[in-house]
């Protein structure tokens, strides 16, 4: 057995070996909570994180996602002591960097994603690199996209309803264009529910349609509401309404879909940390907790709302559930439209 020494050259046997030991791990955790960081046992032995996380981001540099992403990043950082990178993997509504995060198979890795990558993409895709049931934990909601109607200024719109009295009294005269996946389909569903005929123009590059909106080259644009920002400020264009649940402190006048009367067209964008399969409850549970403080703070919290997201935060069970009724409102409106023939 070897002998252990302290300070004085004295040998340490037996139980005072355990003792400092023990006394050694304590000054170490005080150490580590005075510096604001935090380590987290994951099998009673190891803690994490002991090096650099990775957080896959599976859309493009720049956009309102990407930008709260690394806002939270920075914010763990700064609670565990350790770099949270992010890696931006866009491509395929978000399946490619999914699938990526999936295959990663390291436990430093997590995916900053979308739930509709799970709920929807199983559905308009043949194959996805990731099984949606298995491969991903949900750890916290981070953020809940604005999806916004907006309609161009010379369209005599206020209101869902003046909408639909338009459409039905110009059946083919009012042309929309959506944002990918989900704002697509929401409308679509709206109007196979009220037997509405509006002409999609369709988009491969998303900069285009609010472009075409604030030249009235568009009557009706649904998307995020950062994307409506440039045309709406302009006076080129209006928000009438909004798919979310609950009603946007920024827009306190605008009427969710489900106020107006129109629940088939009303969904949450709801965005969150994913850990990978396998992941030990307890770790889970921590970053959650790590998460949902992180969004406390004020700042971040402003420049989050700012590029038209709402702050969620919450416990994996609160995600887990919120997924689930995504999934369901998703199958209600693959109840009205194919998905396949319009993807």
């Amino acid at each position: 057995m070897k002998t252990t020494y302290n300070a004085a050259g004295s040998p340490i046997k037996g139980k005072k070996i355990i003792k400092r030991i023990a006394q050694v791990a304590l000054a170490s955790m005080i150490l580590a909570s005075a510096n604001g960081t935090t380590t987290i046992a994951v099998d009673g032995t190891a803690a994490w994180p002991v090096r650099p996380v990775k957080i896959i981001v599976p859309i493009g540099a720049g956009s309102a996602p990407d930008a709260a992403a690394r806002l939270v990043a920075d914010g763990l950082r700064q609670r565990w002591g350790q770099p949270v990178v992010i890696e931006n993997r866009p491509g395929a509504d978000a399946s490619v960097g999914t699938g990526a995060f999936a295959n990663a198979n390291d436990d430093h890795t997590l995916l900053y994603g979308f739930a509709s990558a799970l709920t929807v993409n199983p559905l308009i895709q043949e194959k996805v690199p990731f099984d949606p049931a298995r491969d991903l934990v949900p750890i916290s909601a981070v953020t809940n996209t604005i999806i916004a109607v907006a309609v161009h200024r010379d369209l005599p719109v206020h209101s869902l309803a003046d909408l639909a009295r338009i459409a039905e009294a110009r059946p083919g005269k009012i042309l929309w264009g959506a944002g990918p996946s989900l704002p697509r389909f929401l409308f679509a569903a709206f109007l196979k529910q009220r037997n509405l005929d509006m002409p999609f123009v369709p988009y491969r590059d998303a900069a285009a349609s609010p472009i075409d909106l604030a030249e009235g080259r568009v009557q009706l644009l649904i998307t995020s509401l950062q994307a409506t920002v440039t045309p709406v400020q302009s006076g080129k264009a209006r928000v009438i309404a909004i798919a979310n649940t609950r009603r946007v402190a920024t827009l306190p006048d605008v009427q969710t879909a489900i106020e107006a009367g129109y629940p088939e067209m009303s969904i949450d964008g709801l965005i969150g940390l994913f850990g990978w399969r396998g992941m030990p409850t307890r770790l889970r549970d921590r970053i959650s907790t790590d998460v949902v403080e992180v969004l406390k703070d004020p700042e971040k919290r402003a420049r989050i709302e700012a590029s038209g997201q709402l702050v969620l935060g919450g416990t994996p069970e609160e995600f887990a559930e919120a997924i689930e009724q995504q999934r369901t409102r998703i199958g209600e409106i693959a109840a009205l439209i194919d998905f396949k023939t319009m993807k």
